[in-house]
């Protein structure tokens, strides 16, 4: 029986047969022309070489080929795998991902150990390894029979044989298999074995996991494991608490295989993935004027990259996967590390090598790589229309949820004339193979090209549908034109890396570049915005947005408006150049009354933080979930209809989520106590809802206020329940309940029935008013008797060294993580912003605006503590 061994050492030689590690880097390979010697053209696929090829089409030098290939389409049900080298981390992601989707964790070794009772090691020490193989067959067998659905199952078998990989690679083609790697240091740090034995094993792993997986995460090592080991870790050297806790160690490991995962698969039963963000419910293709942001594996490489200051003001990154790169578990790290440190969308794309028709090994490269691309759930993934029909068909049949640009760049003369039907040819060769995107480019001669662009896109509009989405655009420096207004996820550079990178065809413009240049020609216009209310004059929004627009290259202005009317909104709503506002206390309930539009979000709420200027008919039904929505922002005139919107519950729900370890991760068993009883509480329990928590603490000194605030969520859910009109957007089942309780005293007694909460959100004032002083609030001990911690939260900003925020940072050491408004304002800001603006916010920047700018209610920074969480800014989500 044909084995092979995982965790034993074997020659570096006989694993290196992967062709798509070992080839030499090649030329770039452009259009096709006439030459004998070239390939067929786009919309001609025939003329190619004989090419030796795998059963299902494809050229297979190496196995990885297939394995790369295997259906990425999953029943939401199905049960995950998880596979990978010892070391790798598949144990604690199998926890997490058990915990967060609420499915039951399947190990392997454990269930060997209940089967055989003996662990793998004994057993195959004790009978021989080909017995063990037969029997850990079995196991598998078993395994993957009685477990096909709602299962996370972990795969941590010493070795596997060859029918234990066919019987893996099997059950791929309908279940999600992740192989899980990692990188070499941290394996061997965890292992303690030779660093030459830990290589042969790592790469004897990969070989054969690619074999028999459909998916691979890379699972980035935690930069602050010591913190685990080292209590005294958990202060600074003024003893100030670390704004972050060692519980939380694991968490971006959590945030990145979550994330994954949703790219991966359609598990639909865990909000925890789910997408709140205005931009998230609108793909990027279908939004006006986006840019991606171009950078190579090379690049990413570089750990000097700061792909958040890159990330501004784009839509989207493209990575272009180097012809030298190292290996495919390079390339694997860089998406991973990319995908850690920003929030958009990653377009994967492989450039064609300038090779004759006749080198097998290019066309075989080139789709190990594209398949890669597809193994680690890129959003967007491009495949070049050189290829023959029977290569696109067979990667597009195997996309999963990626959705596939059709690219295609020519720099033969006989073709660079948008006029030339190479170009419509290649357009309707894309909607035939059912790509989804089109991207068309070759290098500006004269200025006239970029010209002649609106008329090929108006004879694009005259083809039979469906119609794709069209990039197209000239490269070099003379299509810089064609960049700016092309409308579609335009590929851009940073104005550190335009004269320095020495590609031949790479963006010749930035983002902020191409902004300015729509702001200049009129196709944008400059808007005012403002915070409205009472006692605004002291916000931090003004700083935190104006900053945002300025590195974006927009030209809005964010102002305050102070006033104890709120009729005064209609004075700003007569300026033609109205772009919206936010809304501050006490109007938030108020302002609903002018609304035109309300969504679903704030009625549910019964609250409104941010308006919105509409310049189309108040009866259109427009949205944040309609695309034309977003078409519509940065056009200034006659405002005709306003939309409410409340983005306070976003912020919430990302900073609780920001501050819950996996070990507390939303089960059907977590708590949350939220205090007080008016606006931002409703925002509060709306937002812990969105997270699936279903039980329910609210303390209020008035108890009246707190069972109106309870009866107002139990009549929703009700209605939800029953099948009638209801706007709490969340997902039910036949069994949920939601639980509530009301204490109005901290002598009660924690309510039976409901867990030790995890979560406590403080939505009461911390700071004097008028001649109320602020109510030195702190929670009872017998109400924080979680064994695991939680995360605390006070919404108010005016303060942020409460009794309350104390309390909690001195139990840092048991768990506890404290959020504060600081937090919050930058959180719920990032939407208010792509409502604006129809642009991703720049986050770093806001949050570090936030921070600058903060005073105490008595006008007093607080250097120490600013400092401190400025220089922790980059250890947060992005």
């Amino acid at each position: 029986m044909a084995t092979a061994a995982i965790g034993t050492k074997r020659s570096y030689a006989s694993m290196n047969g992967r062709a798509i590690d070992s080839l030499r880097p090649q030329k770039q390979l452009h259009a096709p022309s006439s030459s004998p010697s070239r390939t067929s053209s786009p919309s001609q696929p025939g003329g190619q070489p004989s090419q030796p090829t795998s059963a299902n089409g494809i050229y297979s030098p190496s196995a990885g080929n297939r394995s790369r290939l295997l259906p990425r389409v999953f029943d939401p049900d199905a049960s995950l795998i998880i596979v990978g080298a010892r070391g790798t981390g598949k144990s604690s992601l199998g926890v997490i991902a058990a915990s967060t989707l609420q499915r039951r964790l399947v190990e392997t070794d454990f269930i060997f150990r209940h089967m055989t009772g003996q662990s793998t090691t004994a057993y195959r020490k004790a009978f021989g390894s080909a017995q063990y193989q037969q029997k850990a067959l079995e196991v598998l067998e078993s395994i993957l029979e009685n477990h096909s659905t709602h299962c996370v199952i972990v795969c941590g078998l010493l070795s596997l044989s060859k029918e234990a990989q066919v019987t893996l690679a099997r059950y791929a083609t309908t279940h999600p298999i992740v192989h899980v790697v990692r990188d070499i240091e941290s394996i061997q740090a965890y292992l303690g074995l030779d660093q030459s034995r830990v290589l042969d094993m790592v790469h004897s792993a990969e070989k054969l996991f690619r074999t028999c997986s459909n998916l691979e995460f890379f699972n980035i090592s935690n930069d602050h494991g010591d913190l685990l080991q080292d209590p005294d870790a958990l202060a600074d050297s003024t003893g100030m608490p670390r704004h972050s806790t060692p519980h939380l160690t694991l968490k971006k490991a959590e945030r990145c295989f979550l994330k994954f995962l949703a790219l991966a698969t359609s598990i639909q039963n865990s909000p925890a993935i789910g997408k709140v963000f205005p931009l998230s419910q609108v793909a990027v293709e279908s939004r006006h004027y986006t840019y991606a942001m171009r950078l190579s594996t090379r690049q990413l490489e570089n750990s000097k990259i700061d792909a958040e200051k890159l990330e501004e003001g784009v839509d989207a990154f493209e990575v272009k996967v180097d012809g030298d790169v190292a290996s495919i578990t390079a390339v694997s790290k860089a998406i991973a590390e990319l995908r850690k440190r920003t929030i958009v969308p990653i377009i994967y794309h492989v450039p064609w090598n300038h090779l004759s028709g006749e080198d097998i090994l290019q066309r075989s490269r080139y789709i190990d790589l594209v398949g890669h691309g597809l193994r680690l759930a890129s959003e967007y993934v491009t495949l070049n229309l050189i290829l023959a029909d029977e290569d696109l068909t067979a990667l597009l049949a195997s996309k999963g949820k990626a959705k596939m640009i059709a690219h295609f760049y020519s720099d033969d003369p006989a073709t660079q004339d948008w006029s030339h039907p190479t170009w419509i040819d290649a357009y309707r060769r894309a909607q035939r193979l059912g790509f989804d995107i089109v991207r068309l480019c070759w290098p500006a001669q004269r200025m006239e090209d970029n010209f002649q662009i609106q008329a090929f896109r108006s004879r694009i509009a005259d083809l039979p549908g469906p119609h794709l989405p069209l990039i197209a655009y000239n490269t070099g420096p003379l299509g810089r034109t064609s960049a700016c207004f092309n409308p579609i996820l335009q590929p851009v550079t940073h104005k550190e890396f335009i004269d320095v990178s020495g590609e031949p065809h790479r963006p010749e413009i930035s983002a902020i570049d191409a902004t300015k240049a729509l702001f200049s020609s009129f196709v944008f216009e400059p808007l005012n915005f403002y915070i409205l209310g009472a006692s605004s004059s002291y916000s931090l929004s003004p700083a935190m947005h104006n900053a945002a627009y300025t590195v974006c290259g927009m030209s809005h202005k964010y102002k305050t408006f102070q006033t104890s009317d709120l009729n005064e909104l209609r004075t700003l709503i007569n300026d033609p150049q109205f772009g919206g506002c936010s809304i501050s206390l006490p109007f938030k309930l108020e302002v609903m009354n002018l609304m035109h539009n309300i969504s679903s979000h704030a009625k549910a709420i019964g609250a409104i933080n941010t308006v919105i200027a509409l310049r189309e008919s108040e009866t259109g039904s427009i949205s944040p979930e309609n695309v034309e929505f977003f078409k519509a922002r940065n056009r200034a005139g006659p405002v005709k209809s306003l939309y409410g919107e409340n983005t306070d519950w976003i912020g919430i729900r990302a900073c609780v989520r920001r501050g819950l370890s996996p070990a507390n991760a939303v089960s059907p068993k977590t708590t949350m106590l939220v205090i007080g009883a008016g606006g931002m509480a409703r925002a509060a329990i709306y937002a812990v809802l969105q997270l699936g928590v279903r039980n329910i603490v609210v303390y209020n000194r008035t108890k009246v206020n707190a069972e109106k605030l309870v009866a107002h969520y139990q009549g929703l859910f009700e209605d939800k329940m029953k099948g009638r009109p209801s706007p709490l957007g969340i997902s039910m089942r036949n069994d949920t309940q939601l639980q509530f309780h009301c204490l109005s005293s901290t002598d009660e007694q924690w309510p039976e029935g409901f867990s030790q909460p995890t979560i406590v959100v403080s939505c009461i004032p911390t700071h004097r008013i008028g001649d109320v002083p602020s109510p030195e609030f702190v929670l009872p001990e017998h109400w924080l008797q979680s064994p695991t911690g939680g995360v605390v939260m006070e919404v108010a900003y005016r303060n942020i060294r409460t009794p309350l925020l104390e309390q909690i940072r001195s139990k840092a050491a048991q768990g506890w993580v404290t959020m504060d408004g600081l937090d919050l304002l930058p959180e719920q800001a990032f939407a208010q912003f792509e409502l604006f603006t129809g642009r991703r916010a720049p986050r770093r920047l806001m949050r570090a605006e936030v921070l600058k700018g903060y005073r105490d209610e008595h006008g007093r920074p607080d250097p120490e503590l600013i400092e401190r969480r400025l220089a922790q800014i980059n250890d947060q989500d992005p």
